[in-house]
């Protein structure tokens, strides 16, 4: 038997997937250490590992560099985002509530919410207000039970998410919300292409929603 560190079971694994374990396990022990416990998420990361040993050994040992690089990353990928679930799980267990109260908030929702809760930052607005314009005829995506319906509730949590983020972060939502800039003109005012000013917009609403819980890891 091989310790929690090396993995479980006595099977013979690659070299890449105790890396990427002992990675994912850190980032994201470090967020729910309140919640569980570091052997336990290690465990779970190498049973989920295990399930799935032979597929993945395969694709850690593809002969191309470039390939096996990508391998790596979706790999890691797929076990951050089921350590997370665990996590999650655990996180409710403890906590006293179900699974589905949690809420999630998704980039297409964020775009939508933003002018408003910038408004509210740079011009001073209510977002009561915003309240009554956004509901005013205005499809909106159904929100999660946890929201209650609630869309001043979602408002304030983004502004607080915002009101956390960098200088740079902030600049760019408002050019792109606030403003309504196009990627042409943002690329301008960033003096880089328009596909970097692309990627720049979308890291910019990413770590906004990073502030507020990440993607949902349960879709």
């Amino acid at each position: 038997m091989i310790d929690d560190e090396d993995g479980y079971f006595g099977i013979e694994t690659h070299p890449a997937a105790h890396d990427i374990v002992a990675s994912v396990v850190k980032s994201i022990y470090n967020r729910y250490r309140q919640y569980v416990e570091r052997e336990d998420l290690f465990q779970e990361c190498w049973a989920w590992y295990y399930n799935r040993s032979e597929h993945y050994n395969n694709l850690f040992s593809e002969k191309d560099t470039i390939q096996r690089t990508i391998n790596e990353k979706r790999i890691a990928w797929q076990m951050r985002r089921n350590a997370e679930r665990y996590c999650r799980k655990e996180k409710a267990k403890k906590s006293g509530y179900q699974i589905g109260d949690e809420s999630f908030y998704d980039t297409v929702l964020l775009g939508q919410l933003l002018p408003h809760v910038i408004a509210s930052v740079v011009d001073g607005t209510v977002l009561e207000q915003a309240q009554n314009l956004i509901n005013d005829g205005q499809p909106r995506k159904p929100s999660a039970p946890a929201e209650g319906g609630n869309l001043l509730a979602l408002l304030i949590d983004i502004k607080k998410a915002y009101l956390k983020l960098n200088v740079i972060d902030k600049d760019i939502l408002i050019k792109r919300y606030h403003e309504s800039f196009t990627l042409e003109q943002m690329a301008e005012y960033l003096h880089c292409a328009t596909s970097t000013a692309d990627r720049r917009c979308r890291g910019s609403i990413r770590r906004l929603q990073n502030l507020l819980g990440g993607e949902s890891p349960y879709q």
